[in-house]
């Protein structure tokens, strides 16, 4: 077989391989983790995330606080069934995970979020520190 030959073969099983990665790519897999954009925002007196949330129902995410961590975990699911190749992907799909160390402490009790066009909305009230105080020995 002749040397461009063998390399154009090599071509079509090279696009046939990477045409079925991504097609698995596609769908649900529990080695999948990407993680989603996020910006995060500080006021007076709270912290807000703004993290893309497109194609995610709110029931596939879940959302865990400490005082100075936000996680949040879930799943977008794609779509399209039945497809066979995919000539360009560029959402990302399957289970994600994004663990977002806070600058600040939050007051834990008082979070509260929201899907809003395509992002998930978390506001995290700051938690307040009282100032010194001096306690007598009894």
């Amino acid at each position: 077989m002749p040397l461009f030959l063998w390399i154009d073969d090599m071509d079509r099983q090279f696009a046939k391989i990477m045409r079925k990665m991504v097609v698995t790519r596609m769908t649900s897999s529990s080695f999948s983790l990407w993680e989603p954009p996020l910006d995060l925002y500080e006021s007076d007196s709270e912290l807000i995330v703004f993290m893309e949330a497109a194609g995610i129902a709110a029931e596939q995410m879940k959302i865990m606080v400490e005082p100075r961590m936000l996680t949040v975990k879930g799943e977008r699911i794609c779509p399209m069934a039945g497809i066979s190749t995919v000539h360009q992907l560029e959402i990302e799909y399957g289970r994600f995970a994004r663990k977002l160390p806070l600058p600040k402490a939050i007051d834990t009790n008082r979070v509260t979020s929201e899907c809003r066009l395509g992002f998930l909305i978390v506001r995290m009230p700051l938690l307040e520190i009282q100032n010194t105080v001096e306690v007598f020995v009894k």
